[in-house]
């Protein structure tokens, strides 16, 4: 398992994106990704999954 860039909580699940606060790709779990999702230039760039 991960850990959340943001969070730092492990997933086994994380979503690759970057929006007007984070200019360089992260990667963040879902809960994350809902509030970064809002915010303005967001951008998605694929799901990372645990094995």
């Amino acid at each position: 398992m991960k850990k959340c860039d943001l969070c730092h909580k492990p997933d086994k699940t994380h979503y690759r994106v970057k929006s007007i606060i984070h200019t360089n790709w992260i990667f963040c779990c879902k809960e994350c990704w809902n509030l970064i999702s809002k915010h303005k230039n967001y951008s998605y760039g694929g799901t990372r999954k645990s094995k």
